[in-house]
């Protein structure tokens, strides 16, 4: 049987052709500098992900790489990292404010979560990807699973900002999943992750409070 090639096929394999080599090129221009080897497969792989979310390569892709090396390099395990974007973006020639166009527009392609610590140097969480934050849904999740079974058994009434510390304080001290130093930032991400999950069992509370309280 042949194999049919249709031209939007073919677009898309040259694309992803074009991609490629792109990612290659890239790689070949980050390794010209003094950068740190362990992150630079998911500095490539940053740039990948986002050109695939996105139509347009952009013009100068080079700038794109530095950004996203910036964002690989400020995960929260990464704290302290108080090196300046001046001092950063010195390294590579680049100009301070294409590096925080290329961030944004990385940041917000992909939805990655930016957190500022308390002298205001940011850090780069990708909610989709980072094993830490996994852990902390899922944590989240069955605490409060278990406070509204406690609710809708023993009418035990729920504060969010309690449980969310408990939280924090039982993921950052207990499971090393966060930088304790980052303790605030942590409990503002969680704390809007444990206000959606009571949103699913906001019915429920009304019948509670309606007919059994």
């Amino acid at each position: 049987m042949l194999e049919l090639y249709t031209p939007q096929y073919e677009q898309i394999n040259t694309k992803e052709r074009i991609t490629i080599d792109l990612i290659k090129d890239g790689q070949d221009f980050l390794q010209q500098f003094d950068i740190r080897e362990e992150f630079l497969l998911d500095t490539i792989s940053l740039v990948y992900k986002y050109l695939r979310n996105n139509r347009k390569i952009p013009h100068n892709l080079y700038k794109f790489f530095v950004a996203a090396y910036y964002i690989i390099s400020r995960h929260p395990f990464s704290f302290p990292a108080h090196e300046t974007k001046k001092e950063f973006c010195q390294k590579f020639s680049l100009p301070s404010s294409s590096l925080d166009y290329c961030v944004e527009k990385i940041t917000t392609s992909l939805n990655y979560i930016r957190i500022l610590d308390d002298m205001n140097f940011p850090y780069f969480i990708d909610p989709k990807r980072d094993i830490s934050l996994k852990f902390i849904k899922n944590m989240i999740k069955s605490k409060v699973e278990k406070a509204m079974m406690s609710f809708l058994v023993w009418s035990k009434p729920i504060n969010s900002q309690i449980l969310t510390e408990e939280l924090v304080n039982e993921a950052i001290f207990d499971q090393n999943a966060f930088p304790e130093e980052l303790f605030r930032q942590l409990f503002e991400i969680a704390y809007k992750y444990v206000e959606n999950e009571f949103l699913d069992y906001n019915e429920y509370v009304k019948l509670q409070k309606r007919y059994l309280i």
